[in-house]
């Protein structure tokens, strides 16, 4: 869910408040807002493009899409929008092993899906709640029929991964995409905010 307007006119508020100014100084308290509302709603396209892809697993990388605090650099401010260092993949595509495309060259190297890879697709296996069809099924469930339910688990895991390897990962975009749209929305609405934050710092006449 994107920030509100007025919760993106507080933080800025506050982040002015802490940087400081000299009374001449312009305080681009508009120009601010907006670049954090326009951070919250990149981060809001980006989960709604891995939604609509059918892009969501355990739900980690969209959980992981966060907005860093605002930063000033001389006369410049930005933030940085950070997400799990997998999503570059998800993003741009990895080629398999056998088949598929990387729109920035990554590619697997082998086969041999590793034990981090193996436990994500558990995890998703889990959320999932796909079934094992290879266990016997009995009234109750012993200390054997456990152990096997999840050693097939972990063989279908193996399964999952070892495919995507394979295979490739397909590109999503779901970053470009929110980026490209992002930044249509940038030079109208930052103009607009600029001019504002002017108007107000010129002084008024009593």
């Amino acid at each position: 869910m994107s920030i509100s307007k007025v919760q993106a006119a507080a933080l800025a508020e506050g982040f002015l408040d802490n940087l400081g100014s000299g009374k001449d100084d312009l305080r681009p308290k508009d120009s601010l807002t907006e670049i954090i509302l326009l951070a919250g709603e990149l981060i809001e396209d980006a989960q709604n493009n891995l939604i609509s892809g059918n892009n969501i697993a355990t739900g980690n990388l969209s959980e992981s899409l966060v907005a860093e605090n605002p930063e000033v650099n001389g006369k410049k401010f930005s933030i940085d929008v950070m997400m799990n260092f997998y999503g570059r993949f998800i993003n741009k595509g990895v080629k398999g092993t056998r088949s598929g495309h990387s729109a920035a060259g990554y590619s697997f190297k082998t086969e041999l899906p590793s034990r981090n890879m193996v436990r994500a697709f558990q995890a998703y296996l889990d959320r999932a709640g796909t079934s094992t069809r290879t266990v016997t099924k009995y009234k109750g469930y012993g200390k054997h029929e456990k152990k096997n339910k999840e050693l097939a688990k972990i063989d279908s895991a193996f399964a999952f991964a070892r495919t995507i390897k394979m295979l490739g990962i397909r590109k999503t975009g779901f970053i470009d995409k929110a980026v490209s749209k992002t930044e249509a929305k940038v030079r109208d609405r930052m103009g607009k905010a600029l001019s504002i934050d002017v108007i107000n710092s010129i002084p008024k006449k009593i």
